[in-house]
């Protein structure tokens, strides 16, 4: 394992968990400042928006001025998001915080993986960056199990003090990061002496995507994919909450299992990479999210609900990092954490949509109508994967020539 590996590997999982130290009550917390089924995912379509505008600008930040302060920068802007939601108490309190937040995550949403991949390759490691990718999610899962345990046990007396834990993860993980990360040589740019706007490493990256079809369709699968899933994060919790009739803390391990659950999803990443290989292993795993969360939204009580959900987050944990290191194989060096962002541009818009159309279906139909849809639109992804594994060359560590510098 190189020197890269390793850091990688330990500032992303201390990242995930400061992230999401919330997450298992973030539904719940928005409710009990008053907010209804609608307007708690316009608090989150909101975050995905602001998102979707800033991702490509700072994602061609990370490339021209440097991966490390690029990611440093967002650990210290989302200290101060969760310090203000700690405080918050309305409707637009949650509003402001959550665009503070949406900002510091696009400063690491493709800096961190960017450095990771290019760094490791520096230090001569040239695996595909699947493996990777993999191990760091199931690392991630792990602490997400831990985490979410405690976080429904903290939130229980007091959602002040789960915000205020997140803060100071974020303070320690940008502390580490300063100890720790290094620009390899070869990607490093130097502040001083910048010979590329931000504007045309952002442009060249955009103009990549639409000159190389496989690109354009693994970001519109990502679409997709993500319209399908936020509702499902953010629904969750007040089902499962309605069907058993338990408090947070039985959010909390349920929160657990179902990060379980996608660890050990991730965790067979390598076995399936060695005997049906990622095409296969993304387009069955997306089928089985598909059906898994129908299933889930026809059940009637909590048992069956939660199992779904478990079997859900298995094939998530198979689809989510195959399907992000898939994009990987079309981009060279130079802009590749602008193209990911461009990627989770897709993703965040994707996102938002999904949130609101879903949202609206869920407050007036129901949360299992919501998830019929998301199940639909899994199915319907699916045959896009098919025809980009028919279809789609690899062509590793180049740069079309349409938009060639």
């Amino acid at each position: 394992m190189t020197r890269t590996e390793r850091t990688y590997y330990l500032l992303f999982s201390a990242y995930s968990l400061s992230a999401w130290s919330i997450a298992p009550i973030y539904p719940l917390f928005l409710q009990s400042r008053g907010l209804d089924l609608f307007r708690m995912n316009v608090v989150l379509a909101v975050y995905l928006v602001v998102v979707f505008l800033c991702e490509v600008p700072t994602g061609a930040l990370a490339d021209v001025f440097g991966r490390k302060r690029s990611f440093l920068a967002s650990c210290i802007v989302r200290a101060v998001a969760y310090g203000m939601y700690a405080t918050a108490q309305s409707f637009g309190d949650c509003l402001v915080a959550e665009t503070v937040d949406a900002l510091g995550t696009t400063l690491a949403s493709g800096a961190l993986d960017a450095w990771a991949i290019d760094g490791a390759r520096a230090d001569g490691d040239t695996r595909p960056p699947d493996r990777l990718l993999a191990r760091a999610q199931m690392m991630m899962g792990v602490g997400m199990t831990g985490g979410g345990i405690v976080s429904g046990y903290v939130a229980a007396h007091s959602f002040t003090l789960t915000w205020l834990i997140g803060t100071v993860g974020f303070m320690a993980t940008g502390a580490l990061a300063a100890v720790t990360m290094y620009e390899p040589e070869g990607v490093r740019r130097p502040w001083r002496g910048v010979h590329r706007s931000l504007g045309r490493t952002a442009r060249d990256a955009v103009d990549m995507v639409r000159a190389t079809p496989a690109l354009l369709v693994l970001c519109l699968l990502a679409f997709g994919l993500a319209f399908a899933t936020m509702p499902i994060n953010m629904l969750w919790q007040t089902h499962v909450l309605r069907l058993g009739g338990h408090g947070l803390p039985f959010i909390g391990w349920t929160w657990a299992l179902l990060s379980l659950a996608f660890v050990s999803g991730t965790a067979l990443v390598p076995r399936l990479l060695r005997h049906v290989g990622r095409e296969r292993a993304v387009i069955a795993s997306i089928a089985v999210r598909a059906v898994a969360i129908g299933a889930a939204a026809i059940a009637l009580r909590v048992g069956p609900v939660v199992a779904g959900l478990l079997v859900y987050e298995i094939a998530t944990g198979v689809s989510d990092p195959l399907a992000s290191a898939w994009i990987n194989d079309h981009v060279g060096a130079a802009r590749r954490a602008t193209v990911l962002s461009v990627r989770s541009a897709f993703m965040t818009l994707g996102g938002a949509t999904g949130l609101l159309c879903l949202g609206l279906l869920a407050r007036g139909q129901g949360i299992p109508a919501a998830w019929l849809v998301a199940g639909i639109v899994f199915a319907c992804v699916v045959p896009g994967y098919v025809l980009l594994a028919r279809s789609a060359a690899v062509v590793p560590d180049a740069e079309p020539a349409a938009v060639a510098s």
